[in-house]
């Protein structure tokens, strides 16, 4: 190792610090912008249409397809009715020449072939003998059909459930001729082509999903749905009363007290003009190369497919200037353009060893290099986690200024029981191909947990040793706080899961808010929301049936 390279290292780790005081600034900055977009029509803050959540009581079968990051999942999902549900699904990769095309009507023929396919391979899921009282809608002609919910997880506005138009993609796609359609009917007249059983009933991103399975599972009411993936965004339960730039519809013009509205807050936008949030030179390097300069920044310094491209070009830098032992092969993804992605921070982070043996190695792999000292791996260690870490900050920021915008810390409520719920996927003993599984989640298990650095130490009850999580799935749990109103929060996406200390790098950040502080934070409950965004797509569409 160079005798600079640690040096060099740390000088750029402090480039991402973001303290306390640009915490709290960011997350008043977001506050007013989030509150201004209540008003008037604008790219954040956009209407969901959904104006009720989940209770857990909710039955039916439905399907529901969710695009987003580079893959598309078709599902099937039956509620039972007792915040459980069963799912079968299969995983598709998406195309480049797909993501990045002059036309949409390719894209949406492969997500309708995919539709198609899965019907075709699970043919007995149309005779599946559901709950009592719960059968497949049929049309006039009397035959059956599906009704299917869509996670589109790029931006768009809605005017109602069931209908949006396209306003910009991000984290790498790009298709011109899209942008101003209608997500629902580019999917609907590609699956009347293959003529599909199949109606398009709702449309929803992952953040609202996410908040939706989130409610459904734990069984009382989420404030927040958010996602730390390949991308990054939230939803919220906004009073319907706040959302004055829907008071002159006819539907929304007497809103009551109790009335609410699910906002998709597209929080990766905010802050276009650079205010309040923190740029490095390898911020800016980011934006110029990316498909969408000058928007969506605050995904760019949050998300997972950001995060390690912001890590390959710190470490493109430090190679240029001959500071690593290692040595890189010529195909490796260094020399690529969004080739890294959060996975990779998390498994260099992850190893806490002095000899950092295992980040070494993985390091060796991912990266194809050779001669790789423990010395390069320090160094790529102490960059990793301060660009997480910044970007943990910056979502506790954005989730800071929800919770402030919710009112919820000043309501009294009767103090909830304290209580920890667990929720597990298992996978039957032959899932699916196609990456493919059949999955169900178990019913709240009374625990107690405690989180230290991201992993959970789980306690010995022989009850819980039936759960038998699948390889390489942390258990998450979630704790509410004693005598005190809980504040739940879903989360989705393998940054979160997966990154060591990422969840409590956001509580640190909430913590620094003046008007959350110690005891504010201690009332968030942050939960799990797996498969929220397919299940969370059929739960939009289950609230268009009634």
């Amino acid at each position: 190792m160079s005798p600079g390279l640690l040096a060099h290292a740390e000088q750029v780790a402090q480039e991402f610090d973001f303290d306390p005081d640009n915490v709290s600034r960011a997350a008043h900055h977001f506050l007013a912008q989030m509150r201004q977009a209540l008003g008037h029509n604008s790219a954040i803050q956009i209407p969901s249409y959904v104006t009720k959540v989940p209770t857990g009581h909710e039955k039916g079968v439905f399907l529901a397809v969710d695009l987003g990051g580079t893959n598309c999942r078709v599902c099937w999902v039956q509620f039972h009715g007792d915040s459980t549900y069963t799912v079968v699904e299969t995983k598709h990769i998406v195309p480049r020449e797909l993501r990045v095309n002059p036309s949409h009507k390719p894209l949406f023929r492969f997500i309708a072939e995919k539709i198609r396919d899965f019907l075709q391979k699970h043919a007995e899921l149309g005779d599946t003998k559901c709950d009592e009282g719960v059968t497949l809608p049929t049309d006039l002609n009397g035959e059956s059909y599906w009704k299917l919910g869509f996670t589109f997880s790029f931006t768009f506005e809605q005017d109602s459930l069931a209908h949006g138009s396209m306003i910009q993609w991000d984290k790498g796609w790009d298709i011109p001729d899209a942008l101003g359609r209608d997500p629902c009917a580019m999917l609907q007249t590609a699956i009347d082509e293959l003529t599909l059983p199949v109606r398009v009933a709702a449309l929803t991103n992952d953040s609202v999903g996410t908040l939706m399975t989130r409610s459904y599972t734990s069984g009382s009411p989420t404030l927040v749905g958010a996602i730390f993936g390949t991308g990054t965004n939230a939803a919220y339960a906004e009073r319907l009363s706040n959302v004055t730039k829907l008071h002159d519809r006819e539907a929304f013009s007497s809103p009551g007290r109790d009335d609410l509205m699910v906002l998709n807050t597209e929080w990766g936008g905010l802050d276009s003009e650079k205010e309040v949030l923190p740029t490095t030179r390898y911020d800016d390097m980011l934006d110029l190369e990316s498909t969408n300069p000058k928007s969506q920044l605050l995904e760019k310094r949050v998300s997972g497919l950001y995060l390690g491209e912001l890590l390959r070009l710190v470490i493109l830098q430090l190679l240029e200037a001959n500071l690593f032992d290692m040595v890189l092969d010529e195909d490796s993804p260094v020399t690529t353009p969004e080739s890294i992605d959060s996975s990779f921070l998390s498994h260099v982070a992850g190893d806490r060893s002095q000899s950092l043996e295992k980040a070494v190695l993985h390091i060796a792999q991912a990266l194809r290099a050779r001669d790789v000292s423990a010395g390069d791996a320090r160094a790529i260690r102490v960059i990793s986690m301060a660009i997480a870490r910044r970007g943990a900050r910056l979502a506790g920021a954005a989730l800071a200024a929800i919770i402030l915008q919710s009112g919820r810390l000043e309501v009294e409520h009767p103090p909830p029981k304290s209580r920890v719920v667990a929720y597990q996927e298992h996978e039957l003993k032959s899932p699916t191909s196609e990456s493919g599984s059949f999955g169900f989640f178990s019913k709240p298990l009374s625990h107690l947990r405690r989180l230290i650095r991201g992993l959970l130490r789980r306690l010995g009850l022989d009850r819980l040793s039936c759960l038998n999580p699948p390889p390489h799935a942390p258990l998450v749990a979630d704790t509410a706080v004693p005598g005190e109103d809980v504040i739940d929060i879903g989360v989705d996406g393998s940054l979160i899961e997966f990154y060591p200390g990422f969840e409590e790098d956001i509580r640190g950040a909430l913590r620094e808010v003046p008007e959350i502080g110690v005891e504010g934070e201690r009332r968030v409950r942050i939960g799990p929301a797996k498969n929220g965004s397919s299940v969370g797509a059929a739960l939009v569409a289950q609230s268009a049936s009634l």
